[in-house]
């Protein structure tokens, strides 16, 4: 069933004011803030390597909005609509207040069809039917005498009424909308004040639903020794509230326990008509018809700007965003005013580097006979002489290599947070013109605690390239020994790194033996 509000009555009741009555705090609402800032933070949990849920962030955001209200003397509960529907009631600090804050509360009541109809419960409506053969329009006042669950009991034109059995579209047309029902999320508070006075508030809260990564685009040059590299901020949010103002994002790990809270949401409305007892199944002989299929009612209003919010867009804008030092964190400023939108996701860009030195690594990892995939590493020292020399925040990469006058996607890797001086990395995955394999050799006398293997590595490409093994002897019980050729130290395993010829093979032979 539909369910309308006529949006000038909707505008006139929530901008009168309330008064107080036999003693009670006087109602004080601020529609929306005159400024606002979001900072985002990324979710403490998750893994460089995976991307961004946009089904489940789990990130948060600190939001501060900056707020005019007009607070009377006495007891007053300011309402304080649109903030962030994930909001962490518990979280909120609100400066500028006379006589400071005495209770905090957050309205989980929204308006909705549901809440529209349970508040309108002995009270009078419009019942608006539409003819479906004539198009003829009549509408009828009425009286809900039934909750929500159910059928929908009215009072109507001198009898008592179940809607939606008679094969007409019926819509119920409310007068008004019922005290403390809010369409936006809603934080509550109650202070006093010695005096009548006209503040200038700030409000600063916690919020979930909010979430961000690096993107990074590396482009190799023809010589692959060179790389043009670019970097988005990409932020996404689940949050029914959409900001507009100031936006940034931080880099670096906050230690935060806390889960989100779950947003209050609004129960369907889902009114049927009574039952009725199936038709007898013949009449002189012959099978009754069956009873043709209900009609879909139109969308309400509200519920097809609801499903509109649904829609999850992606923005991308050509400004850059500025870095900041935030203590042992790093504040990454978006150009603003910028639109954090409901359910949407934005990119900016943060960083340009025409002409950083890489190296194209192929790596394995050994554990005695045991030999990983051979993959691709994209390598660059982030140094300034190097072409970098920034804070890198974690995110994910998609490398690229030229093939004529196009490019060619052959890799996606992921890095962590990378200081300046720090070695970075992109681990591309499995390569198929490089190939390592691992043998056993026979061992000559034959000892029971001594294993000899055989390392062989291919290249099928027709240039030369840099093969590097990291060796895992099996722990304190085992010793890797005569290798063929120079091993160095890594991370404090034993470390092979060889450049493969075009075309051509190396080899290591090494033995591994049991101390026990």
């Amino acid at each position: 069933m539909a369910r309308h509000l006529a949006l000038p009555v909707l505008a006139l009741l929530l901008a009168a004011p309330s008064y107080a009555q036999d003693g009670a705090p006087v109602l004080v609402t601020s529609a929306a803030p005159d400024d606002v800032a979001v900072s985002v933070y990324r979710a403490p949990g998750r893994s460089s390597d995976s991307a961004i849920d946009r089904d489940d962030l789990e990130g948060f955001a600190l939001i501060t909005e900056t707020r005019t209200i007009s607070i009377p003397a006495g007891r007053a509960v300011v309402r304080f609509e649109g903030v962030a529907g994930n909001i962490f009631p518990e979280t909120a600090i609100v400066e500028g207040l006379p006589g400071g804050v005495r209770e905090k509360n957050l309205d989980a009541d929204l308006l909705s069809p549901r809440s529209l109809y349970d508040r309108a419960l002995g009270r009078r409506v419009m019942v608006r039917r539409t003819d479906k053969a004539t198009g003829k329009v009549t509408e009828e006042q009425a009286v809900i005498r039934s909750s929500a669950d159910g059928a929908a009991l009215v009072s109507i034109g001198g009898g008592v009424e179940a809607l939606k059995c008679t094969g007409l579209n019926e819509t119920i047309v409310y007068p008004q909308v019922p005290p403390g029902l809010s369409a936006k999320p809603t934080l509550s508070i109650e202070t006093e004040s010695d005096r009548p006075v006209t503040a200038r508030i700030k409000l600063a809260y916690l919020a979930g639903g909010f979430d961000w990564q690096a993107d990074y685009v590396v482009q190799l040059a023809p010589d692959r020794r060179t790389a043009e590299l670019f970097a988005w901020v990409t932020l996404a949010s689940s949050d029914p509230t959409s900001f507009r103002g100031g936006a940034a994002v931080i880099a670096g790990r906050v230690n935060r326990d806390a889960e989100s809270p779950t947003p209050p949401t609004a129960r369907p409305l889902e009114l049927r008509c009574f039952p009725v007892p199936p038709p007898l199944p013949y009449r002189d002989g012959r099978p009754y018809p069956p009873p043709p299929p209900p009609s879909a009612p139109p969308a309400p209003v509200a519920m097809r700007g609801m499903i509109a919010e649904e829609a999850q867009d992606v923005v991308v804008t050509g400004s850059r965003a500025k870095r900041e030092d935030l203590a042992d964190l790093k504040l990454y400023r978006l150009p603003g005013p910028v639109t954090v939108a409901s359910r949407a996701q934005k990119q900016v860009g943060f960083l340009s580097k025409s002409r950083v030195g890489v190296a194209l690594i192929y790596e394995s990892r050994i554990y005695q006979g045991e030999l990983s995939q051979t993959q691709l590493i994209v390598r660059a020292q982030n140094k300034a002489v190097a072409g970098l020399g920034e804070p890198l925040p974690a995110g994910h990469a998609v490398v690229f290599a030229a093939n004529g006058t196009r490019p060619i996607l052959i890799g996606e890797g992921a890095t962590d947070d990378k200081a300046v001086g720090e070695q970075v990395e992109f681990k591309l995955g499995q390569t198929p013109n490089v190939v390592a394999r691992i043998e056993p050799v026979p061992v000559t006398p034959r000892d029971g605690r001594r294993d000899r293997y055989r390392l062989t590595v291919s290249n099928a490409n027709p240039w030369p390239v840099v093969y590097e093994a990291r060796l895992y002897p099996g722990g304190d019980d085992y010793r890797l020994e005569n290798p063929s050729a120079r091993l160095t130290t890594k991370d404090g395993q034993p470390f092979w790194t060889t450049t493969v010829p075009a075309n051509g093979r190396v080899t290591l032979d090494y033995t591994i033996r049991s101390l026990r």
